[in-house]
C-alpha cells in the first residue's frame, strides 16, 4: 500500500519515531472515527516478520514438549476431561470422579483429544502441544498489531518482547488454557483495529466476533476482554454514538451460534452445577465479592511476571501518557491497562490471568522503542545503573559460599557450572539494557535484551526439567499408592483435588469424608486412603489405632499420607512398608 501518514517501515536502523496514525473524518452514516492506515512496506516483508517472531516463539516454547509432567488438579482436569472424551468417545457427558466436569469451557480439552486420537491415549506432549501453539499465535498476532498500529519494526518489536516476557513464556509450559484464551482474544484485537481503519478491512467485524467466541470457548468470559478494551477505545474517541461500529449482525450470529455448541449442553446436562457454580459464583461473583482483595498480591506478582521489560515501564509509561490524544498509542495502552485492571480487581485473582495483558504490554515497550529509544534521560540511566547494580548482586547471591542459607530461603539451587550459563545470560542483559539506555540505540537494548533473555528461559527451563525440578514426585506418589491399591480402588480424604495422582494412577480416586466413611471405608475394602499430613494430624486423635500409616511420601514440597487398616492396633504409625508384590 502506499500514501502518506508512516514512513517507510524498517527493520532495524534508526529508531526515528514513525508518524501516528490520524482520525479520518468521521463518516455521517456511522457517526464514528476511523484512521487512516497506510505503509510503504510490502506483503512479503510483513509475511517475513510474521515467520521471524513465530520462529523465535517456536524455538523458545517448543523444545520442551514432553518433558512436563501434570503437576496441579488446574492442569490435571483439562488432561482427564480429554481422557475421559477419548476413552467414552463423548463431547460433554463426561465424568471426573463421578461427577459432571462443567467447571470450564471444553475447548482445550477437546484439542487434546483430538491431537491424542493417533496413538489413542492422552500424553503430556498432546497436553502441551494446543498451549505451544496458542503462545506462538499471540506473539504473531501481536506483531500483526503492532504493525498496524505503528511501524514494521515496532510490530516485530513487539512480538519479541511478549515471547521473552516471563509471565507469558512461563504459562506456554503449563498445562492449562490461558494461552489459547491470549491466542484467539489478540486476534480479536486485531482484527477490531482492522474494521476501525479506514477503508475498513472487509469481514473484519465478522472475524472478530468469531475470535471473541473461541476466546470464550477456551476459558469464559476472560476471552470477552478485546471487546471492552475496544468500546472504551470508540468511547473516548468520539463518544458513545462511536459504539455503532461495533454492529454486526452476522458476526453477532456466529458468536452465539458458537457460544451455544457448548453452554447449551452444559446447560442440559448441568444445570444447577454449571448455572450456579460457574455462571454465578465464578464469572458473576468475581467482581461482586471482595474486589480488589488481591490487588497488592497481584501489583507484586506483576513485577516477576513482566520481567525483564517491566525496567522500561516508567520510560514506556511516561511518554504513552504524553502521547495520549494518538489513537494507535492509546488503543496500546489501553490494551494494557484495562485487562490489567480488570485482573487485579477479580476476587478470585490468580497470578496467569496478568497474561491477558501481556500483548498490550509488549505493544507498549516496542512502540516506546521504535519511537523514543533513541533520547537520553536521567531516568533511562539511573535505569541502566540499576540493572548492573541488581545483577551484581544476584551473582554475589548465587556464588558466595557464606549465603547458603538465604540461597536456601530463597529456593535457589546451589552454586554449579551448570549455573553460570544463567550468570552469563544474566549479564547480556543487564549489559543490554545499560549500552542501550546510556546510548540510545534501541536496537542494542531490544536485541540484545531479547537474546540474553531467550538463553535464560531455554536454558534455566532445560536446567529445571532436568536437574531442579520436582513435579516428578507425582507420579512416584501415584506409583506407591499403587503399589498397595494393586490395581483395585483407592481413596483420597478430604480432598476433591489432587487430580493429577488420579491421571497417572489411571483410575479415579474414591472421595471420603471423615466421620462415618472413613473407618469402615478401610475395615470393609482393605483399600489404601491418601491424604495429606495436615489432615491426618488433625483428625488421627479420633481415630481407632487401626487406622494406620503405610507410608509416607513427599510431592511437590508436601507431605503426604497413605492410610490403611490393620487387624493388629497396637501400632498406628508403621514408618517403612514393602512394596506389596
Amino acid at each position: 500500500m502506499g500514501g502518506s501518514g508512516r514512513p517507510a517501515d524498517h527493520m532495524g536502523g534508526s529508531g526515528r519515531p514513525p508518524n501516528p496514525p490520524t482520525l479520518g473524518a468521521p463518516r455521517q452514516s456511522r457517526g464514528a472515527p476511523r484512521h487512516r492506515y497506510s505503509s510503504t512496506g510490502s506483503e512479503p516483508g510483513r509475511l517475513r516478520a510474521a515467520v521471524l517472531v513465530a520462529l523465535v516463539t517456536a524455538v523458545l516454547v517448543l523444545p520442551p514438549l514432553g518433558q512436563r509432567f501434570v503437576g496441579t488438579t488446574d492442569e490435571a482436569r483439562f488432561v482427564l476431561y480429554a481422557r475421559e472424551a477419548l476413552a467414552q468417545r463423548a463431547l460433554f457427558d463426561v465424568r471426573l470422579r463421578g461427577k459432571f466436569f462443567r467447571e470450564k469451557p471444553p475447548l482445550y480439552a477437546w484439542a487434546i483429544a483430538a491431537l491424542s486420537l493417533p496413538r489413542g491415549r492422552v500424553t503430556e506432549w498432546t497436553a502441551h502441544v494446543p498451549v505451544a501453539l496458542g503462545a506462538i499465535g499471540a506473539a504473531v498476532f501481536t506483531f500483526l498489531l503492532g504493525d498496524r498500529l505503528f511501524s514494521r519494526r515496532a510490530g516485530l518489536w513487539a512480538g519479541l518482547v511478549l515471547a521473552t516476557t516471563y509471565g507469558f513464556f512461563r504459562h506456554s509450559q503449563i498445562f492449562l488454557p490461558e494461552m489459547i484464551v491470549l491466542a484467539f482474544a489478540t486476534a480479536a484485537a486485531y482484527w477490531f483495529w482492522r474494521a476501525m481503519e479506514e477503508p475498513p478491512r472487509r469481514g473484519a467485524l465478522v472475524l472478530l466476533y468469531v475470535a471473541l467466541a473461541l476466546a470464550l470457548y477456551a476459558k469464559g468470559p476472560l476471552g470477552l476482554l478485546p471487546l471492552l478494551v475496544g468500546a472504551i477505545w470508540l468511547w473516548g474517541q468520539q463518544g458513545p454514538r462511536a459504539l455503532t461500529l461495533l454492529w454486526s449482525p452476522v458476526g453477532l450470529l456466529l458468536f452465539v451460534a458458537i457460544t451455544l455448541t457448548w453452554v447449551a449442553p452444559f446447560l442440559f446436562l448441568g444445570t444447577g452445577t454449571f448455572a450456579h457454580t460457574v455462571i454465578w459464583q465464578d464469572w458473576l461473583l468475581a467482581y461482586g465479592s471482595s474486589p480488589g482483595s488481591a490487588a497488592l498480591r497481584g501489583l507484586g506478582d506483576a513485577l516477576g511476571f513482566f520481567a525483564p521489560w517491566i525496567v522500561v515501564v516508567p520510560l514506556a509509561l511516561r511518554r504513552a501518557v504524553a502521547a495520549r490524544a494518538t489513537p494507535a498509542v492509546t488503543y496500546a495502552l489501553l490494551s494494557w491497562v484495562v485487562p490489567f485492571v480488570i485482573v487485579l480487581m477479580s476476587a478470585h485473582f490468580r497470578t496467569r490471568y496478568l497474561l491477558a495483558s501481556t500483548p498490550g504490554f509488549a505493544l507498549l515497550i516496542a512502540w516506546w522503542a521504535d519511537a523514543h529509544g533513541t533520547a537520553r534521560t536521567p531516568v533511562a540511566r539511573v535505569i541502566a545503573w540499576a540493572g548492573l547494580a541488581a545483577m551484581a548482586a544476584v551473582s554475589v547471591l548465587v556464588v558466595l559460599p557464606g549465603l547458603t542459607a538465604l540461597r536456601g530461603a530463597l529456593d535457589i539451587p546451589e552454586p554449579a557450572w551448570a549455573l553460570i550459563p544463567l550468570i552469563l545470560a544474566g549479564w547480556g542483559a543487564a549489559l543490554a539494557l545499560w549500552a542501550g539506555l546510556n546510548s540510545g540505540r534501541p536496537t542494542v537494548l531490544v536485541g540484545g535484551v531479547t537474546a540474553a533473555t531467550f538463553v535464560l528461559l531455554a536454558y534455566g527451563t532445560w536446567l529445571h526439567n532436568t536437574r531442579f525440578s520436582n513435579t516428578g514426585d507425582v507420579p512416584r506418589l501415584a506409583a506407591r499408592l499403587e503399589a498397595y491399591a494393586r490395581g483395585g480402588e483407592a481413596g483420597v480424604l478430604f480432598e476433591t483435588g489432587w487430580l493429577e495422582v488420579d491421571y497417572y494412577l489411571g483410575r479415579p480416586l474414591h472421595e471420603i469424608r471423615v466421620g462415618p466413611e472413613l473407618e469402615p471405608y478401610l475395615a470393609q475394602t482393605g483399600r489404601p486412603v491418601l491424604t495429606n499430613e495436615s489432615t491426618w494430624n488433625s483428625i488421627r486423635g479420633n481415630l481407632s489405632p487401626r487406622v494406620r500409616v503405610l507410608e509416607r511420601v513427599v510431592a511437590r514440597g508436601k507431605t503426604f499420607v497413605i492410610l490403611g487398616w490393620s487387624r493388629d492396633s497396637s501400632s498406628r504409625e508403621r514408618l517403612s512398608a514393602p512394596v506389596p508384590g
